[in-house]
């Protein structure tokens, strides 16, 4: 699921809860563990709260072989940032903080994560068994549907039930939800909700209602039927709510994150690709730009294919055409 996952610690008892989090998490999913720490004049203290992560990891279960750490110098924000980039991380795990407030470091990462952040919030449950009921949020768009996936995958992992909370048309709430749970949620325990209003608003009351302890929302692209521009939903549920919250990057994808059979759009050095990995685990990558006038294709994973959302031409996991108007395939990248 995440093959590496990053936490900071400044030393705080939120820190430390986050960090047994993290590595129940990184225990549950077979994930490396990085635990990381800023500074500004001396690393002295940095490696002292580094050292007690460590001893809090393995505590949790963790085996030393599983685990790594790094002093470095900057803002708790920018080491965070700079960590992941470098260890292809896939999750990035911190604090919200005692008072339950959004602090700046939570609420700056959700805008500048490389990848998905789980933000912990302070609380008497059990740190080393967090999550009994999941909710996923999600609209139906191909985004969301990156967020839903990767919430089912963590309440597989950790034996969690799912509400699923669909925002929009409740006919079309009915179509999309089936054809999520068939293609993610298959042997998970999991209830849906058809909710229209504000999409904030609904996401955290039905969480306060299932008395859920994980909110599960998409970075990015959360649209609704009505088409309206859902991009402050992921800030909004942070802000309002005591529950921990897993933002998903949905628009790009992170290479070490696909298994087998699996597909998506990542961004390295600046340009868009298209990556697939086949059963035998080797990845296909390509030019994520349409051959018909450039748009950037979507992994449909309903289908296994690569599709254009501007004028609907679709491409095999290695780049053929299956349906026109483009003629050409997606070439190599």
């Amino acid at each position: 699921m995440w093959g590496r996952i990053v936490f900071g610690t400044d030393g705080s008892p939120a820190a430390t809860r986050a960090g047994e989090v993290a590595a129940t998490i990184a225990r549950a999913t077979s994930a490396k563990l990085i635990a990381t720490s800023g500074y500004r004049a001396s690393s002295v203290g940095a490696e002292e709260r580094l050292a007690e992560a460590l001893d809090v990891a393995e505590a949790a279960g963790m085996r030393r072989a599983r685990l790594a750490a790094e002093a470095v110098p900057g803002r708790a924000g920018d080491v965070l940032v700079a960590v992941a980039e470098a260890q292809d991380a896939g999750l990035i795990v911190v604090a919200r903080g005692e008072d339950r407030s959004l602090s700046d470091l939570s609420r700056w990462l959700t805008h500048h994560a490389p990848c998905d952040l789980l933000i912990v919030a302070s609380g008497s449950r059990d740190p080393h068994a967090p999550y009994g009921r999941i909710v996923i949020a999600s609209d139906g768009s191909a985004t969301a549907d990156r967020a839903a996936r990767k919430g089912f995958d963590l309440a597989r992992e950790v034996l969690a039930s799912v509400t699923l909370v669909f925002i929009g048309h409740p006919k079309t709430g009915e179509l999309v939800m089936g054809d999520t749970i068939d293609v993610y949620g298959r042997g998970i325990e999991t209830e849906v909700r058809l909710l229209e209003g504000d999409p904030a608003h609904q996401i955290i009351s039905t969480a306060d209602d299932v008395d859920a302890e994980l909110v599960v929302v998409g970075n990015r692209g959360l649209q609704g039927a009505k088409g309206f521009l859902l991009g402050s939903v992921p800030e909004k549920v942070v802000e309002a709510t005591h529950r921990d919250v897993l933002v998903c990057r949905t628009v790009m994808q992170i290479a070490s994150e696909l298994g087998p059979g699996e597909g998506g759009v990542i961004e390295r050095r600046g340009e868009k690709l298209a990556i697939s990995v086949d059963e035998t685990g080797a990845q296909h990558l390509l030019s994520a730009r349409c051959t018909h006038l450039g748009c950037t294709v979507a992994w449909n994973p309903a289908e296994h294919t690569f599709d254009c959302p501007c004028h609907g031409s679709r491409f095999s996991p290695t780049g053929e055409v299956v349906n026109g108007p483009a003629a050409r395939p997606l070439p190599p990248a």
